[in-house]
């Protein structure tokens, strides 16, 4: 076969199907971000790599400088897919959520391993999706692990009222019912690590651990990096 006739091989399946359920997906993706960008953070924030990703039961993360291009670096905000099984108005919320980690990223002051600070706690307020460790009212606004709830008539709640239906993510994952859990708790090992000095040790989840050497808590591979539990 000729380079030509490989070449026209390609194209000519492309042209099969122009509008499958990658360019679906991943269109109404970008859309999603765009418009919240536009309506929540006055296009303040920069382009990223949108991507899911089945990272260990959290419905969300960013991920700094996760992606290089030629001379420049881009951020990543990922969607687990195996939640997008929830009412839309519950995972978009999960999207403005690492979108608000994106601006802390840009222009404020994160933390560094991840940790939910108040300056990312009053953003979250400003965009109507309270900080809360149970996703709850009366839960801690702060720490490593976090998620929020969504405040009735906030600007959030307004936005997603208002964005237009056909932006909604059209595809979402079968496999969160399919996927057999964990028979019992003590047979879920977590791996922590410290952010210093890379010590691990493994043990079921919720432990909270401190290294003695260097004085930091001990995280998850998960808490190692911004996102929703």
């Amino acid at each position: 076969m000729t380079p030509g006739a490989a070449h026209s091989i390609v194209r000519n399946t492309a042209d099969v199907e122009p509008d499958g359920p990658t360019p679906q997906q991943f269109g109404a993706y970008q859309a999603m971000f765009d418009y919240f960008n536009r309506e929540l953070f006055a296009n303040a924030l920069p382009a990223v790599i949108l991507n899911f990703s089945r990272h260990s039961r959290m419905r969300g993360f960013f991920a700094p400088e996760r992606w290089r291009g030629g001379a420049g670096a881009a951020h990543e905000i990922s969607l687990n897919p195996d939640h997008l099984s929830r009412a839309p108005r519950e995972w978009a919320s999960t999207l403005v959520h690492e979108m608000a980690h994106l601006w802390q990223r840009e222009c404020g002051s994160p933390s560094r391993s991840g940790y939910h600070n108040k300056e990312w706690g009053a953003k979250m307020d400003e965009l109507g999706l309270t900080p809360s460790d149970t996703a709850e009212p009366g839960g801690r606004r702060t720490g490593q692990r976090m998620s929020h709830y969504i405040v009735d008539g906030g600007p959030f709640d307004v936005a997603f009222a208002r964005m237009p239906r056909e932006i909604l993510l059209p595809w979402a994952s079968g496999s969160a019912a399919a996927a057999p859990g964990p028979t019992t708790k003590n047979k879920l090992k977590l791996k922590y690590s410290c952010p210093v000095c890379r010590t691990n040790v493994w043990g079921k989840p919720g432990l909270q651990l401190v290294c003695l050497a260097d004085g930091e808590v001990f995280v998850t591979a998960c808490e190692a990096e911004a996102g929703e539990p």
